[in-house]
């Protein structure tokens, strides 16, 4: 709290409470109102996002998912693009007609333009500005281009582009004090107007032509979805951490490897997806009903734990000795990403970028193409990821009856005394032997591998899963290449401070509404002189001597 109310430092705090358990939970007015529920264990998320559940959840609106957060909607705020109407008519209207561009079309086919497009703004950069900038500011300008251009059929002045990116930084930081001029309009109304304007001149196979021609949108619904997808920033923010973990990788041949081998480039794409998660928080869910679901870390074979003689008076169970969750109707569901991505009951050493854990399936996008087909076989070959001591126990003990006596041993195991427990205290160890039997009861459980899909989450989950998702990668791939293809490097080869000096949960920021920013700047140069290149590449960095 030192560091004041904040939406970056609830979402920071409520990472470090609930990580490695199931949930926590809270009444919204502390002693009354809807229960909240920060989920941490992948068997919720799935009993909430999956479509079999779908009978009890629906996703809240934009006014209602402000109002759990403590926030008043004013009337100039409230949007009715596809994004914000939770589950009504406008949404699935937006979705039925766009659905077929964004999961039929061929974007590859996109790859020269897309390309031809970054190179453009970096030569401009070497010319203009001698080739250094700041690399996401340089990327959301270029992000913009490649939305106007690709879904818009727009191409706008360098002066009228600088403006809307300026204009959209305003917008998705909405507790900036930046205040840009915008011909008298505030940030929403400019971007509004520019996505009007251009979306009447749009070609009718554009997705501006396709919103503005569908004939079951009112004018309003129209003008909002277009407006909505000048909002979709996450190329900007997904190429920056792979570009930024690319110039990280020691090894000279892995970082030429990113250059030219676009398998590997997508692992470190992923990986970076991965580490640093385009949203800090997923869009909340809300139980339709009283329901119950089966507790995810009950099990038989547990300790019990000692109870107090109050505990024993009143009847209260431990959480984890109550085989059944029970949901109350207006429970709010939220699910933080990085929560899983950095879960050690799921993930190999998941603080490290490592895109060696994609080897078997790099794939960023499981449900479609070559990955569609075989996405229970790669939740397998995805076991390698549990933690290390347990990383490839699955496979070489086989059965499940080789998993019950591997447990019932490790049980026998924590019970027993131990050079630690006499030297630092029977009681504390005994708190930490229950925490680590716990870590191996939940990551050798039969439903480990099946949970696995639920714990890599960076475009969301269920029916409402990010629709451009495919168009987002091919960005974030053309431009991770273009840039490595043009030497881009750390400005005067200098790791920044935001990896020098900084651990993981500490270099994101969560200050937008949609996006995570990082914590500090990072500079970077385009195209440097042979010199410049020839002392980078010898560095004590790069292996040099």
């Amino acid at each position: 709290m030192t560091e004041g109310a904040s939406y970056g430092t609830l979402i920071r705090a409520l990472c470090e409470r609930v990580r490695g358990r199931a949930f926590i939970s809270y009444k919204k007015w502390i002693f009354f109102g809807d229960e909240m529920w920060w989920v941490a264990h992948p068997a919720i998320t799935a009993h909430v996002f999956s479509p079999v559940s779908s009978k009890n959840w629906f996703k809240v609106n934009k006014t209602q998912a402000n109002d759990a957060f403590y926030m008043k909607e004013s009337a100039e705020g409230k949007r009715t693009a596809l994004l914000y109407t939770g589950d009504d008519q406008r949404w699935r209207t937006a979705r039925y007609h766009l659905t077929p561009y964004f999961y039929n079309t061929d974007f590859t086919t996109l790859d020269d333009k897309v390309c031809a497009i970054v190179k453009k703004h970096i030569d401009r950069l070497v010319v203009e500005g001698g080739g250094h900038t700041e690399l996401l500011e340089f990327l959301l300008l270029i992000t913009i281009d490649l939305l106007c251009q690709v879904l818009y059929d727009s191409v706008l002045s360098q002066e009228d582009l600088g403006v809307l990116t300026h204009c959209m930084a305003e917008y998705i930081v909405p507790g900036t004090k930046y205040r840009g001029d915008y011909d008298g309009l505030d940030c929403l109304q400019y971007h509004t107007k520019v996505a009007v304007q251009m979306t009447k001149g749009a070609g009718a196979g554009t997705l501006a032509g396709i919103i503005r021609d569908c004939p079951d949108m009112t004018d309003k619904l129209k003008e909002e979805n277009v407006a909505f997808f000048l909002e979709a920033l996450t190329p900007a923010f997904a190429s920056f951490w792979t570009i930024s973990n690319i110039l990280l990788i020691t090894d000279e041949k892995l970082s030429d490897k990113a250059k030219t081998d676009a398998t590997f480039r997508q692992q470190c794409i992923k990986e970076s997806l991965r580490m640093y998660p385009p949203v800090p928080v997923l869009w909340p869910r809300e139980a339709k009903c009283d329901h119950t679901m089966p507790n995810p870390i009950y099990a038989e074979g547990r300790p019990k734990a000692k109870r107090s003689f109050l505990s024993k008076m009143f009847g209260s169970v431990p959480f984890e000795e109550q085989p059944e969750l029970k949901v109350k109707k207006g429970t709010k569901v939220f699910v933080i990403p990085t929560v899983y991505h950095y879960d050690d009951r799921f993930w190999f050493l998941p603080n490290e970028f490592r895109p060696e854990r994609w080897n078997k399936d790099p794939g960023i996008l499981g449900d479609f193409g070559e990955n569609a087909s075989s996405a229970k076989l790669n939740i397998r070959k995805r076991q390698s990821q549990h933690p290390g001591l347990l990383g490839n126990m699955k496979d070489t003990l086989g059965s499940a009856r080789s998993m019950k006596t591997m447990q019932g041993k490790a049980k026998e195991f924590f019970a027993d005394e131990t050079l630690r427990s006499l030297i630092i205290g029977k009681e504390t160890e005994e708190i930490q032997a229950a925490a680590t039997y716990d870590q191996i009861l939940e990551s050798t459980d039969e439903s480990a591998a099946d949970l696995q899909k639920w714990t890599f989450l960076p475009f969301g989950l269920g029916q409402h899963t990010c629709m451009g998702r495919r168009l987002a990668v091919a960005m974030v791939d053309n431009t991770v290449k273009t840039f490595l293809k043009n030497d881009v490097m750390f400005y005067k080869g200098v790791v920044p401070s935001l990896f020098s000096r900084k651990i993981w949960h500490e270099r994101v920021e969560a200050v937008a509404a949609v996006y995570n920013f990082p914590a500090d700047p990072v500079f970077v140069q385009m195209k440097p002189s042979s010199k410049m290149k020839s002392v980078y590449s010898q560095s004590f960095y790069h292996g040099g001597k």
